[in-house]
């Protein structure tokens, strides 16, 4: 059996007295989109950094397909491209110059690939410009190019969709879509659980140094709570009184209307139970999806 791009056990980091990680395990396969998910301040860029080799874990081990940073140094990073926190380029270089410099660090054919990354990241028409004009979000894509240089089997990428317009993060999903599609593991860190939820097949949510929670997408939603909607109608005190009539449905009065909670069948038949009973629907929005609620009811006091 071929080793897991990503195998880690007991990671332990402190910085003087705080305990910044504490004791997580963290498996990432083939082909697989790992969310790494998290309040700021949970510890989730500081594992990235210990699984990267960046900051050395006081305890526990971080195996890249097999290899150890401290058995193997730089090797351990062959096949890994990704960053950690926002990306940092020479501003008076070219998007392209800045690849370049960072290919002919690398070797191995990188410098062949600038032109194909580039594109890949949205930036073929903005390689001849300078980094110190690159908005955050360029900044961003060019971090997600120079990461793609290695023609990595994993990436590992921190809040890669930070800074980006609509656009650019459905870009920048579509392409991880892709990669993982062909093969390639990826771990990428996030605070958005939407983000999450379209991208990923398994998640690690971290809270207080501690992984609260490690499992697929579909383990995660059979925990979760009801999502909420957000509802108000011509005659609230009536819709307040039929959601007690409804399986499923809880409600409550707030001051815009009411707040309700239901999966979304019987969402359904409360909505046509309240057209039946002559109540007007006037607004129906989703107030927090059902991933959302279980993140915040995980991560919720954690650090207490």
């Amino acid at each position: 059996m071929p080793d897991a791009p990503i195998e880690a056990s007991g990671l332990v980091r402190r910085f003087g007295a705080t305990v910044a990680v504490a004791g997580v395990d963290l498996r990432v396969g083939p082909g697989r989109v790992h969310g790494m998910a998290g309040p700021n301040g949970a510890g989730k860029t500081t594992l990235l950094a210990m699984i990267l080799g960046l900051v050395r874990p006081d305890a526990g081990e971080v195996r890249l397909f097999g290899r150890t940073h401290a058995a193997d140094g730089a090797r351990a990073l062959d096949g890994v491209g990704g960053f950690v926190e926002a990306p940092a380029f020479y501003p008076y270089l070219t998007g392209r110059a800045n690849l370049a410099l960072l290919a002919d660090l690398d070797g191995g054919g990188a410098r062949d690939r600038i032109g194909a990354v580039l594109e890949l990241a949205g930036l073929g028409a903005a390689a001849g410009a300078r980094v110190g004009g690159y908005s955050v979000g360029m900044r961003q894509r060019l971090g997600l190019a120079a990461a793609l240089l290695r023609d990595p089997r994993l990436l590992i990428l921190d809040e890669p969709t930070s800074g980006l317009d609509p656009s650019g993060r459905r870009d920048v999903r579509a392409l991880v879509a892709r990669l993982a599609g062909e093969g390639v593991a990826v771990l990428l860190s996030s605070h958005d659980m939407d983000e999450v939820e379209d991208l990923c097949d398994d998640v690690t949510i971290v809270a207080g140094g501690r992984a609260v929670f490690d499992g697929t997408l579909a383990e995660l939603r059979g925990r979760a709570p009801a999502p909420a909607f957000r509802l108000a109608t011509g005659d609230d005190p009536a819709a307040l009184a039929l959601a007690a009539d409804v399986p499923g449905v809880t409600a409550e009065a707030r001051d815009d209307g009411l707040l309700v909670r239901a999966p979304r069948e019987r969402l359904d038949a409360y909505v046509i139970a309240l057209g039946r009973a002559g109540v007007a629907v006037r607004a129906l929005a989703l107030e927090s999806s059902a991933l959302r609620g279980a993140f915040f009811a995980l991560t919720e006091g954690a650090d207490a």
